[in-house]
């Protein structure tokens, strides 16, 4: 694959990282929308928001679709969760290799090959899950008092 080729899908990467969260979507007139993101074209940054809201307005907009002609910037909201730290945190308990194994594209990490994290939580059940669990609600309550 060229670089051009790869330089273009790590952009595309990128960019579809911000689907399902909460961005800030200003637009060249310096008009501001915030709301979640529901999908985006990488060619064009034409995106869908839903839940958004127009700069201070107080009214909610059910959905809305932005020209990416007219779009200055995007960015998220909030902090992404740390994915990294997380299996950090997982591989001090499970230490074999390959016990705790991250997917970067799918935001997923598995343990034991039974058990998959995410960051919205834990798929699974029996006792490795609920360690699983433990470790997850630890990770996530230290990472919200970080903010």
């Amino acid at each position: 694959m060229s670089l051009i080729g790869v330089a273009k899908r790590s952009y595309q990467k990128e960019i579809s990282a911000f689907t399902n969260k909460r961005v800030a979507v200003v637009l060249k007139n310096g008009t501001k929308y915030v709301g979640e993101m529901k999908g985006v074209s990488p060619e064009t940054l034409t995106c869908v928001l839903v839940k958004a809201r127009k700069d201070q307005d107080l009214k909610e907009i059910h959905r809305i679709a932005l020209n990416g002609d007219l779009i200055s910037e995007i960015y998220l909201e909030e902090a992404p969760f740390d994915l990294l730290g997380l299996k950090e945190e997982l591989e001090q308990i499970f230490r074999r290799p390959g016990d705790v194994k991250v997917y970067d594209e799918a935001g997923l990490i598995v343990v034991l090959e039974r058990v998959k994290v995410s960051e919205t939580g834990v798929e699974g059940s029996g006792p490795v899950a609920d360690r699983v669990r433990a470790i997850f609600n630890r990770y996530a309550q230290t990472q919200s008092s970080e903010e």
